[in-house]
């Protein structure tokens, strides 16, 4: 599975490298809300720049979501060590009741 993953990622990464290759002397106006707010720069720029803001959201979702797991992991065996100690607490009550009984 890890190596269909590799290979899928590199395939990616080398259709991303060929149309940045291919468009990379390309030059793009943007505009902002008014032609007075204009600049020109190549499209290999604003590529890269998207990519860095698509990588830095992608980071903060995971790491909203990695959070949440953790803090419910770590409630759960916090739950987990508590009936863990019941249980055990159950078992011995049974075993001196029974010893107890037999005296």
């Amino acid at each position: 599975m890890k190596f269909a993953k590799l290979i899928i990622l590199f395939v990616v990464v080398l259709i991303l490298l060929i149309f940045v290759a291919q468009n990379s002397e390309q030059n793009i106006t943007l505009k902002f809300f008014t032609k007075a707010n204009t600049f020109t720069t190549k499209a290999i720029v604003v590529l890269l720049i998207t990519f860095m803001i698509g990588l830095l959201i992608g980071f903060l979702v995971s790491s909203v979501q990695i959070l949440s797991a953790k803090n419910k992991l770590r409630v759960i065996s916090t739950e987990y060590k508590k009936v863990k100690d019941e249980l055990n607490l159950l078992r011995n009550i049974d075993v001196e009741e029974s010893m107890e009984e037999d005296q």
